[in-house]
């Protein structure tokens, strides 16, 4: 069997619903698991309407939750010309109601606390996977039936083995060759059935791990790119499908930016072997990237994509200060939620990179800062990946002959071999990036460098 996830960007509307849906019954012999997002736009509708019924806005959370009802009202009549099925209309109702019993309550006590944030969040997927399962006529799951969670509200993590033993009772007897199932990808509950989320991105996570213990033969994740790029084609316009990744190269990958890989996913990659397929749900037939525990085959030194991650802080400590500064740092900063990319103590003094994911990290950064750390914003870390640095670490090195002019403030080296990661201030991104994929990617494939 399969799993197929569909981000929000794929059931946008009536149309995207149906070429979803087109997808999965092409699918239906290999007994697809469907695992959806929110529709897009629909879980920032949900954040800014609990936000305003925490500030005592309580007429405007409410016309926010009318207008994401009718939105999905009228996708359900634009799928389903000949009526909404009374079954689908009642779901609709019954979720409207409880989005409003939510909102009302945050309201009154004019405080937003993290679990009363996922339960209103969850609304998106529970609306999506509803409409999506009436109009292919599938069995519909909740996923907080399977997707069990600990209790760490806003960024949950799944109890892995119990995941397991709730997706083979509740999903796998549905499964089977010319039907499908639909569930939520984001969502999952504690054992006392309090609703959790995964945080963002989350859905991917799901579909890996509902896939894991299924033992599907490919992860499929639908979005609206034709798979993992060589670049941020933002920036990088020429920037190409990477057809092959393997599993350390597509972790560094998710790390430094790549929005199409969630890094969580990745790890049942790693554990049960089975393909992660990233497609285009526009362009089902064009470039897409199948990442593998396997590593594929590359040339000595060759980069496989040129990635980066803005909004990095460098924190410094002179060598008359104490470097275990920056460990109680980094300790701080991990558990507020904040990427590390690098920690360095030497005797001419220390370093420690960092970005702040979450309000609580970038409160952290800001306390370190006023408590007399040296915190230096507007840096970004730009990496290098390719499994063929493994055979040819020098080769990167001579790569960065060509940004001799370049003010680089530190050259970090991953513990995986695939990635040579240096910062740079954010301002030089648009300059460098196109430059550093023209000199590691380009010139090499047309076999000038």
């Amino acid at each position: 069997m399969i799993v197929m996830k569909f981000g929000g960007s794929s059931v946008a509307d009536a149309d995207r619903m149906r070429e979803a849906a087109a997808l999965v019954k092409a699918a239906l012999p290999r007994s697809p698991l469907v695992v959806l997002s929110a529709t897009a736009r629909t879980t920032d509708q949900l954040f800014e309407a609990a936000g305003r019924a925490e500030a005592g806005n309580l007429p405007g959370a409410l016309a926010l939750h009318g207008e994401l009802m009718a939105r999905h009202g009228a996708l359900a009549r634009d799928l389903m010309p000949g009526g909404t099925p009374p079954e689908l209309a009642e779901a609709l109702a019954i979720l409207g109601g409880e989005l409003d019993l939510l909102l009302r309550g945050v309201a009154l006590l004019k405080e937003l606390s993290p679990r009363s944030m996922d339960a209103i969040a969850s609304i998106g997927e529970r609306l999506s996977t509803r409409i999506l399962a009436a109009f292919l006529g599938a069995a519909w799951v909740d996923a907080r039936d399977v997707m069990r969670t600990d209790g760490t509200f806003g960024c949950a993590r799944p109890l892995t083995a119990e995941v397991e033993a709730l997706a083979v009772s509740h999903l796998a007897p549905r499964l089977r060759p010319g039907s499908t199932v639909v569930t939520q990808g984001y969502i999952g509950a504690t054992a006392q059935g309090l609703t959790t989320t995964l945080g963002r991105g989350g859905s991917d996570f799901s579909a890996a791990l509902f896939g894991a213990a299924l033992g599907a033969e490919d992860i499929q994740i639908w979005t609206d790119v034709e798979g993992v790029l060589t670049s941020d084609p933002r920036v990088v316009p020429g920037a190409q499908p990477i057809t092959e990744l393997g599993f350390a190269e597509a972790a560094e990958l998710a790390a430094f930016g790549a929005k199409v890989l969630h890094a969580d996913a990745l790890a049942p990659v790693s554990r049960a072997g089975f393909r992660l397929v990233v497609a285009n749900t526009h362009r089902p037939q064009g470039g897409r990237t199948e990442i593998r525990s396997e590593v594929p085959p590359r040339r000595p030194g060759e980069i496989t994509s040129v990635a980066y991650k803005e909004g990095v802080s460098c924190l410094r400590v002179p060598p008359a200060q104490d470097a275990d500064l920056l460990f109680q740092a980094s300790t701080r900063l991990l558990e507020a939620g904040a990427s590390l990319y690098g920690l360095l103590a030497t005797p001419d003094g220390g370093l420690l990179v960092a970005r702040g994911e979450t309000a609580d990290s970038e409160k952290v950064l800001r306390d370190l800062g006023a408590s007399g750390l040296s915190v230096q914003r507007g840096w970004a870390a730009v990496a290098l990946v390719g499994e063929g640095l493994r055979e040819a670490p020098g080769r990167a090195l001579s790569l960065l002959d060509a940004l001799a002019d370049e003010p680089i403030a530190a050259i970090l080296a991953g513990d995986t071999g695939v990635s040579l990661v240096f910062l740079v201030p954010d301002n030089r991104l648009s300059h460098l990036i196109p430059k550093l994929h023209e000199h590691c990617i380009e010139k090499p494939l047309r076999g000038d460098a």
